[in-house]
């Protein structure tokens, strides 16, 4: 399976920025990081396996799109275009005083997502007319095929779900169309997780943020997950040395770091689901929930899946129960599965194959 692709969109002086800045921990090249998904139990188990060398499951963020003039909607049309080739979205939104933000004098992030999802809703709509003129005139031609056909009826049907302001994410289309509409990447199809930036004088008090309720409410009207957070509070922390930062979460009032949260959110939203292999180099993989055995093999290594023979698997709690993967071999926790056996988040494998 792919990196995935996680694309930072926001306006200008949102505090986008600030927030790629405490995710990477400035360890970033040109506005784009690879950043590992925080896993509590991928380290227990590499601790378990006394693994040399660990290797996290990680999200490549990118915070690379150019910058636009909000008054000026056709600026738009680049970094949208840019954002399409991304697996997920997260949209950042100013929710803090500041005199360097004009276009955002009132603080309303509510109408700011408007912005963005209305924005979504026109570029695909544009999308999806050319594309339809396109297959008419091919049908003019008389050379269309059967799934040209299908497609065109796809696209007529979420020309008018668009159209209508309905989300295509909960749209199920057939895997051949799928692949043949990846390319477009539909931005009103594409996993996408609000946050909202607030300042470090709010930290603590969110329930009393007026703007933040009615935010939220729109995010649940829309099923958006919300995240509130403080960029700014998160790349100090994140800067500090970890004996430090209990100290300064406590000072400022705030219970832990909201970082992790946010991409956890993101990797849900994303239906993806992690298994592990341990040894002395352990590692994490990312792959689509209800992958096979085999596809899990794949993601390793395409010799493994193409000299699949059968494969061992026990999940992490249970081989961390059992005190490492030799133990839960001599407690019978080891299953020996086929190619067909779905995984399950969580599952440690080892594959047997032969080339």
């Amino acid at each position: 399976m792919h990196t995935m692709k996680i694309a930072l969109i926001g306006f200008p002086l949102s505090g986008r920025t600030t927030l790629f800045e405490a995710l990477s921990g400035g360890h970033a090249r040109d506005g784009v990081a690879s950043i590992p998904i925080p896993d509590a139990r991928f380290e227990a188990l590499a601790k378990q396996a006394g693994a040399k060398k660990i290797t996290y499951a990680a999200f490549e963020w990118r915070d690379d799109l150019p910058d636009f003039n909000p008054e000026k909607p056709e600026t738009v049309r680049q970094p949208l275009s840019l954002a399409r080739q991304s697996d997920a979205l997260v949209c950042v939104l100013r929710l803090f005083d500041s005199p360097y933000a004009p276009y955002h004098a009132p603080i309303d992030p509510m109408r700011d997502l408007k912005f963005w999802l209305d924005e979504f809703t026109l570029s695909d709509l544009q999308v999806i007319e050319n594309r339809l003129e396109r297959l008419a005139k091919l049908f003019q031609s008389h050379k269309e095929s059967a799934p040209d056909r299908a497609e065109y009826a796809l696209l007529e049907r979420m020309h008018r779900g668009v159209s209508a302001g309905e989300s295509l994410r909960a749209l199920e289309i057939p895997p051949d169309l799928e692949s043949r509409l990846r390319g477009f990447g539909f931005l009103t199809r594409k996993p996408m997780v609000v946050v909202a930036n607030i300042g470090e004088s709010s930290l603590g008090n969110e329930t009393r943020l007026e703007p933040l309720r009615r935010l939220q409410a729109l995010c649940d009207e829309r099923e958006l997950p919300l995240i509130s957070l403080c960029a700014t509070f998160e790349r100090d922390l994140r800067q500090l040395p970890e004996v430090e930062q209990a100290e300064f979460l406590q000072m400022m009032g705030v219970s832990e770091p909201m970082l992790p949260k946010l991409v956890r959110t993101v990797y849900e939203q994303l239906h993806l689901q992690v298994f592990y292999t341990i040894g002395d180099d352990s590692r994490a993989w990312l792959v689509p929930q209800g992958a096979t055995a085999l596809e899990a093999a794949a993601t390793i290594h395409s010799d493994l899946a193409r000299g699949f023979i059968r494969a061992e698997v026990c999940h992490a709690d249970e081989v961390l129960a059992a005190g490492g993967w030799k133990a839960a071999q001599k407690a019978n926790k080891v299953q020996l599965v086929g190619k067909e056996y779905l995984m399950r988040d969580g599952d440690v494998i080892h594959v047997r194959f032969n080339v």
